[in-house]
């Protein structure tokens, strides 16, 4: 307790140290913090499932992507032949119209059609009632509706009633059966759950070469790999495309854990942003030793006096402890408040529809993490000063005085030594930062093929039983479209099926006059079907040919329109227009001749970060009717104004139909832009605080070797040195520690890079402009950092300092 209060005491003697001290500690420490709170909830965090790290998604992949979703046959051969999976499951994720609810308006919800044994793979059970069984999950089996614990609270308002009674999702009375319980969140946004296998007996699911936006959920046996499985599941593929050639002949198995489907494609950045923060600290501990450091060199007479008196090196370590350990406990404290109030800056900046992403506690975990930090940064920057200050010769401190002149040769280099490396920790951070900042400014200029400005987008999902009929479907979207265009302030209306930043329908095709694809070998298109005036609404130049037209109906023989990709790839150095291209999307998906109309841009249907580029084609509304629409207003005024008239005229033509996810495209092309940006914004931050810090440390070094050569300052200047060749002695000095920073941190960012590459668009890792922007950044630091001490050193009157010796 003595040493405790003599510590407190030293610290209340030195406020402006220990202001900066506690400062330095608290941004280092509250960074990591904050950061590390997203690493938990996102990574880390176990699912909310029993042994969820045996939960596994399956997928398949062909020769065009790397991932689809599965085949129903395909699901069927692996359920059956495999051993690997205590239940392997099916979903596929809808969205269905609730309607029919007194005193609600028609709303729609995320669905989800399941097997029966995917209540069994996540390992969860109902709080209320049931979930459907093997014998109800079958072709012309009732309709049953297990709802999530949000959609209860939310409609239901916590009715246990709820169980039994007949609800309208798309146009059809379900029988509500079961309520599952909170943390049920699997598909994610799903709100309610149905039997798959009564659609099991549809045409198209019965084909192999069909994908139908089916996906396999799969529980591992107890003590079987992720690797067994797999390789398993793939001996079944390779049997298949033997069986199967024409459908199956280059389909493969690909398989995750839930947990990496959900934030897998986060964990490069998040773990970037880990380092860069780390750094971050590690500049901070530099910057803190070398206080502590010079602090010690400056109370070399104190310490001298206590040994001679009695005092062991161990107390005298000791006692430098914990006037480090109490820096490190207030410096941590207050670094969890400021951890705790950017949290909500992180959830702001962080990407939508990621809810492990909006749920930041500071657990604990968390509050242990920040605990574990602040008593290892007491020890990174307070043992090595401790040490050295704890061997300085006794006598030659006492015979120095006051004047420092007993610090010791390896004191001052292992001094000069921290500076360094804070300088090319800084380097490796500003030029990583300045990297992703460009990257992310190419991002934002991209040019995508249309003006996302003043454009709103609005879904539309027709219930099939209420939609069967092709032609109440083009009456709708006709009746639809004449009503849009009527508003006030509306420049142009379309409808469109899989718009930019909404699409995932893709196709395979023949060329006319290409020779026929081995099986499995065909190539594929991203597909949209569209009405008269799409291309103007979007603000797409039509290339050549022509748009659709009204007479472009199933009375005529099919067309289509292509982008340019699509020609340079199949129709090099020649006229497209009139070319036939062979397709499924005849009756029953039989394959069809259609020929090319017209000619469009290739337009960044999946914004920037394109893993998969492939070619796109138009075909008109009037020949292939969707039930998925997404209505497409260009207006002259703000497009958010719309909401409402664009609601009631749907309802005007169908009461129980909703509209719903209103956004701009401007919003919608922002939201791909979300893992970068807040990467941007982070990195940005805390290189400029590494900045801050080896500035701050570079002149608190060159601060105290003005100090300790006070006396040699004032004896070159008493014969005869002017005070510009002190200033540059001094400016000599910084720049060789300058010199040695920038070339340590240039072979550190070079290292970096590699890791850094993956996360680029439209920049070299090692790009020039970037790593000399950033040297002249730190040239220019530096330089003002050690001007000042020069300067104050060049003005030192020689007589006063003599007559003080």
């Amino acid at each position: 307790m003595n040493d405790l209060r003599f510590a407190l005491r030293q610290l209340r003697k030195s406020p402006g140290f220990t202001l900066i001290a506690v400062l330095t500690l608290a941004l280092g420490i509250g960074a990591n913090t904050a950061i590390f709170s997203v690493i938990y909830a996102v990574l880390l965090r176990p699912l909310p499932y029993p042994e969820g790290n045996r939960i596994m998604i399956v997928t398949e992949s062909d020769a065009n992507q790397p991932e689809i979703s599965v085949s129903f046959p395909d699901y069927v051969d692996w359920k059956r032949d495999n051993t690997s999976f205590e239940h392997l499951a099916l979903s596929r994720r809808e969205s269905f119209n609730l309607s029919g609810l007194q005193g609600r308006a028609p709303e729609q919800i995320s669905g989800a059609l399941v097997t029966s044994n995917y209540f069994k793979v996540i390992g969860l059970t109902p709080q209320l009632g049931r979930v459907f069984t093997e014998e109800e999950d079958r072709v012309g089996g009732p309709l049953l509706a297990v709802i999530s614990d949000r959609l209860w609270q939310r409609v239901f308002a916590r009715d246990a009633n709820v169980l039994g009674r007949s609800v309208n999702f798309g146009n059809q009375p379900y029988t509500v059966i079961g309520v599952m319980p909170p943390q049920m969140s699997s598909p994610r946004t799903v709100e309610v759950w149905f039997p798959v296998l009564r659609r099991s007996d549809h045409p198209a699911w019965q084909t192999r070469d069909n994908h139908p936006g089916l996906y396999g959920w799969g529980r591992l046996k107890n003590g079987v790999t992720q690797e067994a499985a797999l390789n398993e599941l793939k001996q079944i593929a390779a049997r298949l495309a033997k069986q199967y050639p024409d459908s199956n002949s280059a389909v493969s198995v690909t398989m995750k854990p839930l947990l990496e489907s959900q934030v897998g494609d986060y964990r490069t950045s998040l773990n970037l942003l880990l380092g860069a923060v780390g750094l971050v600290l590690l500049i901070a501990c530099a910057n803190l030793a070398n206080l502590l450091a010079a602090r010690g060199a400056a109370r070399a007479r104190e310490f001298a006096v206590r040994a001679a008196v009695g005092a062991s090196r161990w107390q005298i370590i000791r006692q430098l402890l914990i006037e480090s350990m109490v820096l490190a406990v207030v410096g941590g404290a207050l670094g969890l408040c400021l951890a705790a109030w950017g949290r909500d800056l992180l959830v702001a900046l962080s990407p939508a529809g990621v809810p492990r992403f909006q749920d930041l506690p500071l657990d604990g975990w968390v509050l242990s993490f920040s605990v574990a930090l602040s008593f290892i940064t007491s020890l990174l920057f307070g043992l090595w000063p401790a040490w050295h200050t704890s061997r300085a010769d006794i006598s030659l401190a006492l015979n120095a005085g006051g004047r420092g002149s007993s610090d010791a040769p390896g004191a001052r280099r292992s001094r000069d030594l921290l500076v360094v490396a804070e300088v090319a920790l800084t380097l490796v951070l500003l030029s990583t930062a300045g990297l992703v900042l460009k990257s992310f400014a190419n991002a934002r200029s991209l040019g995508l093929g249309f003006d996302p400005h003043l454009l709103l987008s609005a879904r539309i999902d027709l219930p099939e039983p209420s939609y069967t009929d092709e032609k109440k479907v083009v009456n709708f979207s006709d009746a639809l479209m004449a009503k849009l265009s009527a508003l006030p302030g509306v420049e142009h209306v379309a409808i469109s099926s899989q718009p930019p930043l909404m699409t995932g329908w893709q196709t395979s095709f023949v060329p006319e006059g290409m020779a026929e694809p081995e099986p499995g070998r065909f190539p594929s298109m991203e597909m949209n079907v569209v009405t008269p005036g799409y291309f103007q609404t979007m603000k797409t130049p039509l290339l050549r040919g022509r748009s659709f037209e009204a007479g472009d109906t199933k009375d005529v023989p099919p067309v289509i329109i292509v982008d340019q990709m699509f020609v340079d790839r199949y129709f090099p150095r020649q006229d497209a227009i009139g070319k036939r291209v062979r397709m499924s999307t005849g009756e029953k998906g039989e394959r069809e001749y259609r020929t090319i109309v017209g000619v469009v841009p290739h337009l960044k249907v999946y914004g920037f970060d394109e893993v998969t580029v492939l070619p796109q084609g138009y075909l008109p509304m009037t020949q292939q009717p969707q039930t998925g629409l997404v209505a497409l207003l260009r207006t002259s005024l703000s497009p958010k104004s719309f909401e409402k008239p664009v609601r009631d005229i749907v309802a005007s033509l169908d009461s129980a139909q909703p509209a719903f996810e209103f956004k701009t495209m401007q919003e919608r092309v922002e939201e791909t832009w979300a893992t970068p940006r807040l990467m941007s914004f982070l990195l940005v931050c805390f290189a400029l605080l590494a900045l801050t810090l080896a500035v701050v440390g570079l002149y608190g070094v060159m601060a105290f070797n003005g100090l300790r050569r006070m006396r040699e300052i004032g004896v070159r200047l008493a014969l005869g040195a002017m005070p510009g060749q002190i200033r540059m002695m001094m400016l000599g000095e910084g720049m060789r520690l300058l010199g040695g920073g920038l070339l340590l941190g240039f072979v550190g960012a070079f290292a970096c890079s590699r890791v850094v590459r993956s996360l680029l668009f439209g920049v070299s890792a090692n790009d020039p402009l970037i790593y000399g922007a950033v040297t002249l950044l730190l040239f220019g630091a530096a330089l003002l950092a050690c001007w000042i001490p020069a300067r104050r050193a060049s003005r030192v009157n020689p007589m006063v300092t003599l007559r003080a010796e």
